[in-house]
Parts: structure tokens; sequence; C-alpha cells
């Protein structure tokens, strides 16, 4: 039988769970737990199947617990109860990453439905285990100040967040976004949590999605480099290995990217013509949260498309970003904005209009899109079809 824990300080809230989960007892049993305090004990002497936790509670909060679980049992799922109390928060709350997100007041049938996609495992599409990008997003969503000290291996870094912002980051010799953008790299982490912050200025400017795209960027930079690619075709393009987006030149001579491919024209001349946009192509297809994705110029002829059957959604994303655009000029908005869209199989449909391209990317539902359209839009805006 397998087994839930739920650690909950309020004792009324525990009890009418238990006396609604009484009709689950054929699938799953339940042990609880008052604090982290008491869900560390209980983890070690119980075999838990999921862990189901408020965030705030005294001694050890639901922080220090998500990171526990993070070093000590990385295949147990977690679900993270929290109530973020800002209209801005609640429209943010999302399926992200391996976290299961669900908010107070609890919508009973959808927590049941997701306790069981948990116990599933991943052959039900959810992911166990608790990622340092998810839980450095849990920061910022519920606006946790903190310090964080993080191990990989011989390897020690510290981030710094007031109020869910990131402010400063050291790892050895490295500071602030540099920092931050190696210890993002890291695999298999060890996270402690102190629920102080002693960092005053804010020396990381960059958004902590920026940060987390970066930073993949720069793990698969260092992978491709111990092992390099043999591809004749793939070394012409350079590939992400060999380019650092933020320092190209984009008015790049001899280029002939003022003629994009059209739907039925060739997609591959478009890209080739055009390095920069081959190199954003080939930095897409290195997330594998991106399901699909489609990229035009403003005139709707196609320039790529990857796991897309038709041009029914290319033109789809054209409207909305042009839609969108005339939407912020009306309202005086600043900056480039972007749209995400919920489609009927849960998925989420991101469109990023730049200069001269707009983009559409489809991820899956357990992922949060904004994350990857504040990484993006950086590189995006630098992208020019024209000659």
């Amino acid at each position: 039988m397998k087994k839930v824990l739920i650690v909950d300080d309020d004792e009324s809230f525990l009890h009418g769970l238990i006396e609604g989960f009484k009709a689950y007892e054929d699938k799953f049993s339940i042990t609880t737990a008052g604090d982290g305090m008491e869900a560390v004990e209980a983890l070690k002497s119980e075999k838990i199947d999921l862990v189901l936790t408020d965030l705030k509670m005294p001694r050890m909060d639901g922080f220090a617990l998500v990171a526990h679980l993070s070093s000590s049992y990385s295949e147990i799922p977690v679900i993270v109860m929290t109530a973020f109390g800002t209209p801005e928060m609640e429209d943010n709350l999302r399926d992200m990453g391996t976290f299961q997100y669900i908010e107070k007041p609890i919508d009973f049938g959808v927590l049941v439905e997701k306790i069981l996609k948990g116990l599933a495992g991943p052959s039900k599409g959810y992911i166990t285990g608790v990622s340092l990008s998810s839980f450095l997003q849990l920061l910022e969503l519920d606006k946790k100040s903190c310090t964080l000290t993080i191990h990989a291996g011989s390897k020690t870094g510290v981030m710094y967040f007031r109020d869910g912002d990131l402010l400063d980051a050291s790892a050895r010799d490295l500071k602030g976004s540099e920092a931050a953008f190696a210890i993002v790299s890291w695999k298999n982490v060890e996270i402690e949590i102190d629920n102080q912050c002693s960092a005053t200025e804010k020396k990381i400017q960059e958004s902590l999605g920026f940060i987390l795209l970066e930073g993949c960027r720069r793990k698969d930079e260092s992978n491709a480099a111990q092992n390099p690619v043999t591809n004749s075709e793939e070394e012409g393009l350079g590939g992400l290995d060999s380019l650092n987006m933020e320092d190209l030149d984009l008015d790049l001579p001899g280029s002939n990217s003022s003629a994009p491919a059209t739907a039925g024209g060739s997609q591959a001349s478009a890209t080739s013509d055009n390095p920069v946009l081959a190199q954003f192509i080939n930095m897409l297809s290195s997330f594998p949260e991106i399901v699909s994705s489609t990229i035009s110029s403003k005139e709707g002829n196609i320039l790529h498309q990857a796991g897309v059957p038709d041009n029914n959604t290319a033109n789809f994303i054209t409207y909305v970003a042009v839609a969108a655009e005339q939407i912020g000029i009306a309202i005086g908005a600043s900056g480039r904005q972007y749209s995400i869209f919920t489609l009927t199989d849960d998925s989420k449909l991101l469109v990023l209009c730049g200069q001269d391209v707009i983009v559409g990317l489809k991820v899956g539902s357990s992922v949060f899109p904004e994350p990857i359209a504040d990484g993006l839009r950086p590189v995006l805006s630098r992208i020019s079809l024209s000659a």
C-alpha cells in the first residue's frame, strides 16, 4: 500500500484531509506531521511514497523540508500547498518542473488527482524528485527571504534571496551573476537553507529565469567541449557550444537573411543564411521542456517549425503576437511582452515577439513558462532579418 505524508501545523486541516481521504483508503494510506522536523522523523521510520507539505510552519518550515527532500529523498514526489496572497502570484500558480502546486483553500478533487498521479510515477507524466531550479523558483514565487548554501561534491556556493529576489551569489572565486550561472549548472546538489539574508546590495540584475537558462546553456557548452561534435555539417553551424549568444555581432556581413522562407519554401535555407537564427534554433532544441516550436517573420513567413503538424498554429501565433504588440502600444506598456495560453491538453503555448521574428513554443503541462520567456527574450531581441 502506497503511503502519503501530509505535513501541516493546522490540526483541524489535517483532520479534515484524513476524513476526506477515507474514500481512497484502498489506494493509499496517510501519515501526518505537524512541521518539517516531525516529517524528517517520519521519513526515517516509514517508507513514504509522496509528500504533501505546507510552506508556512514553525520550527522547520516547508522550504527547509523540501531542501531536505532534495538532498536525501530525491526520488519522492512533492506537492506543495501554498497561498501566495496576491492576484499576481495566484495567476502564476502553475505546475512547475519537478514540483506540483496546489493553492489553499484546497480543491479536494484536484488534490486527489495530483496525489494519484504522483503515486503512479513518471509513467503518468509526473516527475519525481526536487531540482535546484524548481526550488529557486519556489523561493521567488513565495517571496522568500533566505540564504542558500549549495553543495555539489567538493563545490560549495551561496545564494542570497530577499523577498524572492536573487540579490547576490558566490562560489569559490566567482561573485554575482557569474557565480549564479555556475551554481545552477551543478548536478546532484544538497541544499541548506538559513531563513536570514545578510546581503543588502543587489549585485545580480538578471532575472532568475535568465540565470537558469544561461546556466543550462553554459553547462551544455562545457559538456560539448569535453565531447566535441564530429558531424561536419554541425561544425559548419558552430552550434551553441562555440557561440556566446550575448556577444554576437548580429549585423553579419554577407548574410542573406532579408528573404525569409515562406511556409512552402525552404526553412533550411532561411536558417543557413542567418547563422544567428540557426544558433537560436539550436538553443531551443537543447531544452527538453519545449515540445514544439515555430519561428516566423512578422510578415507571417515560416522560418522554422519543429514538432508542429500544420500551419494553423503558426498563423495563430502570428496573430497573437501582432495583436499583443498593438495592445501594448495602445496601453503604453514598456518593453516587449509575451503571451501564455493553456491548451485543451493542459500544455501551454508561449508566444514571444522579437525585433524581427515571432516565436511560439509549446511546453508540457508540468513546465512553468515564465522563466523560459524571461530567459529567451534577451537573446530573441538580438535576432535580425535585415541585411
